[in-house]
C-alpha cells in the first residue's frame, strides 16, 4: 500500500532504526525531513493508535519510523 504524506512537523532519525534488529548491523546514517516535504512512501506499519509508523520513502529508499503527529496523510494508492 502506498500513501501521499505531508510532514507537518520537522523530522530526523537514523537510517536503519525502522528495520528488526536482525537486519541492523549496517552503519546508520541520519535522515532528516523539514515541515512541509511531500513525500510518496510504502505503508509497512501505519497502525491506529501506534506510537510509531514506519513507511519507506520511494523517492530515496529510506525506511523510516515517524510518530502520527509530525505528518498528515494526503492520498492513499
Amino acid at each position: 500500500m502506498t500513501w501521499k504524506i505531508e510532514i507537518t512537523e520537522p523530522h530526523s532519525g537514523e537510517l536503519g532504526e525502522a528495520i528488526d534488529h536482525a537486519d541492523h548491523s549496517f552503519a546508520m546514517e541520519e535522515y532528516s525531513y523539514p515541515q512541509g516535504r511531500i513525500l510518496a512512501v510504502h505503508v509497512h506499519h501505519a497502525d491506529e493508535g501506534a506510537d510509531w509508523h514506519i513507511f519507506t520513502d520511494l523517492d530515496e529508499g529510506h525506511r523510516f519510523k515517524i510518530p502520527p503527529s509530525r505528518y498528515r496523510k494526503l492520498a492513499a494508492g
